[in-house]
């Protein structure tokens, strides 16, 4: 029985190891206005809890644009299917009236949950853009 078994718990196992498949980020346009958009992408295996985030910063200022927790399988030992979720965040003048005219950072972080009393690290993805605001 527990040859049988062991396939199941080796993949199983992995997964539990490293939680995230991929993470893309996604801005059709370098530069940020009132209305651009910035889409994350993020596949994770299933086994457990992914926590999918949007940050933009811009030298010591840095604002978390949108969380999102990608749900996990639910028998995660046994389903092997992939979890795909995205995220995706509208950049208004509100929001960028935060921030100063100029270059800035866009980034992507999807962190897994603990696993085996071990959190892998997060991954994450980088896009520099540049903010115009509009004259006042």
């Amino acid at each position: 029985m527990i040859l049988v078994l062991f396939p199941f718990f080796a993949m199983s196992s992995y997964r539990a190891w490293v939680q995230i498949k991929s993470l893309a980020l996604a801005a059709p346009d370098s530069v940020l206005r009132g209305g651009a958009t910035v889409q994350a992408n993020v596949e994770s295996w299933g086994r457990t809890f992914v926590e999918l985030r949007i940050e933009l910063m811009q030298g010591e200022r840095a604002e978390t644009l949108a969380i999102k927790e990608v749900p996990r399988n639910w028998d995660p030992v046994f389903d092997f299917r992939f979890r795909r979720d995205s995220l995706m965040v509208e950049f208004t003048p509100e929001r960028l009236a935060h921030f100063e005219a100029g270059p800035a950072l866009v980034r992507a972080t999807a962190r897994g949950s603990m696993q085996w009393l071990r959190e892998p690290p997060p991954q994450a993805r980088e896009r520099a853009v540049v903010i115009e605001r509009p004259p006042e």
